[in-house]
């Protein structure tokens, strides 16, 4: 792997800087015979014994009446299903109440693939389950809050994302796209969008673009990416693969006529380069999960003017978790120890409200107070709660603003 150095010389170079409801188990007839046996032998006649229901919590009443308890056949770490579902149902009550009726949003960036095939987790970083795929999408889109439209979901590694997987997010699509359709039962809240992460970018090649035209001619695929440049350890090579795939998505975009979704950490210059050589001022861009700095964000904002910035729930991180190990150390890290809260506030109260975009990137950076579990769509709404607290402004607002803003760049 090269240093940063070698890659900044090589720009320089290039002339640029689920949960259940909480209802037990059925017995089976073998389990109920066998407890019958076991308490004639300790002399206790069965009896049936009517206990009251309890009192149910708003959340609880949430649970039950909504389609949260669909969530039951996604995989949960031992223990931790019923609090999960409980704490989440909490959850929806607690949005619905914050909000006026009629409010609507969007989570404009997440990966189902990864979120559907994860072990759902009380805390601590979510588990792959190796070789096992979660296929219940349906039950997680009818598990979202009354007010979430609906949801983007990324389809951008060619490669399998973990050890054992059976599909890439590509195949992943390529198999699951009758969800998509409109006879699908959940077809109307969901989009997707199709390209090569920089991470893969080594797979861009003709059948990859092939590949990638096919899948964009889809009536519910409304962009390409998410592509761009990720220098956190990278050669030359590597980061020339990333460059050339790259330009070949944005150029597909623009011929294409999708939104061009961009993934770009520690390379401003050059993604500023590549799209002024190849993207229109009047082409919709999606800046994905963004962390560089706010003159940066403030200049492509003014060259582009349908040209939109997302921010995921790392936002809400508080400083202590927020703190960086180290340059380039993840999405949320910093590269020294000036905590990162100081600098994410001042991106979301420098860029206007209406070049704003609310996006979860699940099942990564789960929002606070869900952090070290798996994020997905039905807690985008805590992104933007952080926006309005920063801005000093009401929640329905920020819903407002990004509904429309993911209109103008997806045209949903």
């Amino acid at each position: 792997m090269a240093s940063a150095g070698k890659v900044r010389r090589w720009a320089a170079k290039k002339g640029a800087e689920t949960p259940a409801a909480g209802v037990s188990t059925p017995l089976t007839e073998e389990q109920k015979e066998e407890k019958q046996q076991q308490q004639k032998q300790q002399g206790g006649a069965l009896e049936q014994q009517v206990v009251a229901p309890p009192k149910l919590s708003a959340g609880q009443v949430v649970l039950a009446r909504s389609g949260v308890k669909s969530l039951a056949s996604t995989a949960f770490a031992s223990g931790v299903r019923l609090a999960y579902t409980q704490r989440y149902a909490e959850e929806i009550a607690r949005v619905q109440q914050l909000l006026p009726p009629g409010s609507r949003w969007v989570d404009s960036h997440c990966h189902f693939e990864s979120i559907l095939g994860r072990t759902w987790r009380g805390g601590g970083k979510p588990q792959v389950m190796e070789g096992e795929e979660i296929l219940d999408l349906e039950g997680l889109v009818r598990s979202w809050p009354e007010g979430l439209d609906g949801c983007i979901s990324n389809f951008v590694f060619k490669r399998l994302s973990k050890p054992g997987a059976r599909l890439s997010e590509w195949g992943w699509i390529e198999e699951h796209l009758p969800q998509f359709s409109a006879s699908s039962p959940v077809g109307s809240k969901i989009w997707f969008t199709i390209g090569l992460h920089p991470h893969d970018a080594g797979n861009w090649d003709a059948a990859a673009e092939q590949k990638v035209r096919k899948l964009a001619q889809h009536p519910k695929c409304v962009g390409i990416g998410e592509c761009g440049f990720d220098f956190f350890k990278h050669s030359e090579e590597e980061a020339e693969k990333q460059e050339q795939a790259f330009r070949a998505q944005a150029q597909l975009a623009v011929e294409l006529g999708k939104a061009l979704v961009i993934h770009a950490r520690q390379a401003e210059s050059l993604c500023l380069k590549v799209l002024s050589d190849l993207v229109p001022e009047s082409h919709p861009i999606h800046l994905h999960c963004f962390s560089d700095s706010l003159s940066h964000a403030l200049l492509m904002c003014q060259r582009w003017p349908n040209l939109r910035i997302g921010f995921t729930g790392s936002v809400t991180f508080t400083p202590k978790l927020a703190k960086g190990k180290g340059k380039g150390k993840g999405k949320g890290g910093s590269q020294d120890s000036e905590p990162v809260v100081d600098r994410i506030e001042e991106l979301l109260l420098g860029v206007p409200l209406e070049r704003l975009l609310l996006e979860t990137d699940g099942p990564y950076m789960a929002p606070e107070p869900f952090r070290g579990q798996t994020a997905h769509p039905g807690l985008v709404h805590r992104v933007a709660e952080k926006i309005a607290q920063v801005k000093g402004i009401p929640l329905a607002q920020v819903m407002e603003a990004t509904r429309m803003s993911t209109r103008v760049v997806y045209g949903i």
